[in-house]
C-alpha cells in the first residue's frame, strides 16, 4: 500500500490535538481508534499535559548541514530538497 504524509503543527499534548474527540463523556483519539480497533480511551488527567507515548504522530526531521568533506554536500542537498517538497 502506498504511504501518505499529513503535515500539521505538532501538538504538545492530546488535549491540543486535532484528532481528539469526546464520545459519551470519554475523550478518544481518532488515530489510535483506527490503529487499535476502537481501543483509544485516554487518561483524562495525563494526556491533557503530554502526548501519549504510543502516539502515531511523528516530528518531521530537521534539515541537515554536514561539513563539505563528508560527501560534497550531495546527501544534504537531497535530504533538504525532500523536506522542502513535503513542506510545500
Amino acid at each position: 500500500m502506498t504511504k501518505a504524509i499529513l503535515v500539521m503543527d505538532m501538538p504538545n499534548s492530546c488535549g491540543k490535538c486535532k484528532f481528539l474527540y469526546e464520545f459519551q463523556g470519554i475523550k478518544k483519539c481518532q488515530l489510535m481508534n483506527v490503529l487499535n480497533n476502537g481501543a483509544s480511551r485516554l487518561s483524562q488527567n495525563t494526556f491533557t499535559v503530554k502526548r501519549y507515548e504510543k502516539c502515531p504522530l511523528r516530528k518531521l526531521p530537521e534539515k541537515v548541514n554536514h561539513p563539505e568533506y563528508c560527501d560534497n554536500g550531495r546527501f544534504d542537498k537531497g535530504w533538504n530538497a525532500c523536506l522542502d517538497e513535503i513542506l510545500k
